[in-house]
């Protein structure tokens, strides 16, 4: 961090007329160009042609690290706060100037590379003595440009009872297509009657009973032919402590519900909901239309709102990742490592949550040995097709 600001502010013999060469380095390659888009920003910029030196007044550096179980670090939070003033040839004449910045560093081939930032800097334009607020973002891509599919699995555990040896309360395959920047989520109801790998045709949601995340993600996969990548699992207090830790999450109630089952009490509109009132929408199926199909929309809804909110909070203030990180590590299960998982909410902000399509698989009700079972046919085997073929599903 010392020699990022030591090349945009600092040492004359570095500014290279403007350029910063030496600045891109200190970048991941992956968020090299958005660098040069926001060079003006990040440094003095075209100031620099105009200059002889800069005295610096103030400078202060914080570093947060994310540790992982083993005590290594995975990433790194600085927030660096600097002032000083902008000198020219010209006797006399100065101006002040300062710059905030918020960065995430990850470690990349053995090296500390900044990946994502946040700055708000009070610049001297080129021509004026005036100080101008300039401001820029960035956050960085997914590591790779393949398609990604990650399958969030809600249990139904109660308190005290293992996530894993309950039944699946909502399934959900969200997929990524990194190179359009488009997500997808679709659920898949709870009573869907499929065959389950070594336990014979059941409600997909006793997968979870007989073989925990990892027979039910097989059991998904055997259904759609989609090959998941990764899974998340939590439950009831799980997704409730998820959801107060980064600080609730704003949504829109699509109707009225007045649901004594789930405690679900909320008019139309928008609203922030904690934990216990976003499990309590996430639960009511009896006012949702279709039952549990309208209920797995609302809680696809949940999740769309919740990439919406970590979006704005990484392009608010990137140290916000931090919050979520733990959050994730500390109530959900997942085959994710803590790196995997870093990389991922980071890259959220290149998915626009604008276009993110939420829907459910359809199917027929019936009953089957004195159960409700949701029967899959032709419409759900081909909306498994379309987002296998590229992550996006069409209307």
């Amino acid at each position: 961090m010392t020699r990022l600001y030591s090349i945009g502010f600092v040492d004359p013999d570095r500014w290279d007329e403007g350029r910063f060469s030496a600045l891109y380095r200190l970048f991941a390659r992956d968020v090299r160009e958005g660098v040069r888009r926001d060079l003006q920003e990040l440094t003095l910029g075209k100031l620099a042609t105009r200059l002889s030196a800069v005295r610096p007044r103030r400078a202060r550096l914080g570093v947060r690290f994310l540790l992982d179980r083993g005590g290594h670090p995975v990433t790194a939070v600085a927030k660096m706060t600097f002032a000083g003033v902008a000198l020219t040839d010209a006797e006399g004449v100065r101006a002040e100037l300062s710059q905030d910045g918020d960065y995430v560093l990850r470690r990349i081939a053995g090296r500390w590379r900044i990946v994502s930032f946040h700055v708000r800097s009070r610049m001297p334009s080129v021509g004026e003595i005036e100080r101008k607020v300039r401001r820029a973002s960035l956050s960085p891509p997914l590591p790779s440009n393949d398609l990604l599919f990650v399958l969030v699995i809600g249990s139904d555990a109660r308190p005290g009872r293992s996530v894993g040896a309950a039944r699946a309360d909502s399934l959900h395959i969200v997929g990524v297509n990194p190179r359009k920047g488009i997500a997808s989520i679709l659920g898949i109801p709870r009573d869907s009657y499929v065959q389950i790998p070594g336990a014979g045709t059941q409600k997909i949601n006793s997968a979870l009973v007989y073989g925990g995340p990892e027979l039910t993600v097989r059991t998904v996969e055997q259904l759609t032919g989609i090959g998941i990548d990764a899974y998340v699992l939590t439950g009831f207090d799980g997704f409730s402590s998820i959801v107060n830790a980064i600080g609730g999450i704003r949504t829109t109630i699509p109707y009225p519900m007045s649901d004594p089952a789930s405690h679900a009490y909320f008019q139309r509109g928008p609203k922030r909901l904690n934990g216990r009132n976003a499990l309590a929408f996430a639960r009511d199926r009896h006012d949702a239309p279709g039952g549990d199909v309208g209920r797995s929309w609302n809680q696809g809804h949940l999740i769309v709102s919740a990439m919406r909110g970590l979006r704005a909070d990484l392009q608010r203030d990137p140290a916000t990742l931090l919050r979520w990180v733990v959050a994730g590590a500390r109530y959900l299960r997942t085959n994710l490592s803590l790196a995997q998982m870093t990389e991922l909410l980071l890259a959220v902000p290149s998915i626009d949550a604008a276009h993110v399509r939420n829907d459910v698989v359809p199917g027929s009700g019936g009953m089957i040995g004195g159960q409700s079972v949701i029967k899959l046919g032709a419409a759900a085997r081909s909306m498994f097709r379309d987002l296998q073929q590229d992550a996006v599903l069409r209307g």
